[in-house]
């Protein structure tokens, strides 16, 4: 599976030290997915192509600068920020993750991929944005959340220039038509969709917006003012 993503991501030139970190990553993954729910994906093809690969996409797209300070929110079992780190080993790495058990898990992932420069902080999005605003010159999220409800939650620790970027699927355009109001409010621009197609993963939207202006102080508000009262 490998050969696929060189495949799909000749960009990258991936070294042998890299596709021992993804092999050691899958096998840390399955092991640790019968104790606590990680994933439902476990079959090797499959987490190579719609964990590995899917994570590694934006990567076609937008290459990441020497010491960039990226954040994963919502990351799950490390995807995509764990990916992008071993694509990217300069990066500046923090993961916030809501689920301590999941936060633990990926503490022992970072030591056991011996992956430097990485933060795992157990915290909402909302509160850690609000503490933590203009930190970031990238936030990057494959969280299912609604667009526009996600735009919400991470803005603040987005510097003023900076981009988020959310993986999405196939609603992608009635998603962007709900979310218009949200990205004038907080100062958010679409840059573009980058539309994928690749064989078991199906259709990949990823959409990059950049922030023009700082977040004014409201935003983001509690998680359940931004679920019941959406902005747009």
């Amino acid at each position: 599976m490998i050969k696929l993503i060189k495949t799909a991501l000749p960009e990258l030139e991936i070294t042998p030290e890299q596709e021992k970190k993804l092999q050691l990553y899958y096998q840390y993954l399955v092991k640790q997915n019968q104790i606590m729910n990680l994933t439902t994906i476990i079959n090797e093809d499959e987490v190579y192509i719609k964990h590995f690969l899917d994570s590694g996409l934006l990567l076609k797209e937008l290459s990441l600068s020497k010491e960039m300070t990226v954040s994963d929110v919502g990351s799950g079992a490390g995807f995509p920020g764990l990916v992008l780190k071993i694509f990217c080993p300069t990066i500046k790495l923090t993961i916030i993750e809501a689920l301590e058990k999941r936060c633990l898990f990926l503490q022992r992932l970072v030591m056991k991929l011996q992956l430097k420069n990485v933060e795992i902080i157990h915290a909402r999005a909302e509160e850690y944005s609000r503490e933590h605003a203009e930190s970031f010159e990238l936030v990057v999220s494959r969280a299912v959340a609604n667009l526009g409800v996600l735009l919400e939650l991470v803005v603040r620790m987005v510097k003023t220039s900076g981009r988020i970027i959310c993986y999405k699927g196939s609603n992608v355009k009635a998603e962007l038509q709900a979310a218009q109001k949200t990205l004038s409010v907080l100062n958010l621009k679409l840059e573009k969709i980058q539309h994928e197609t690749i064989p078991q993963l199906g259709e990949r939207n990823i959409c990059y917006f950049i922030k023009t202006e700082a977040t004014s102080k409201p935003y983001p508000r509690r998680f359940n003012q931004i679920k019941k009262f959406p902005i747009g």
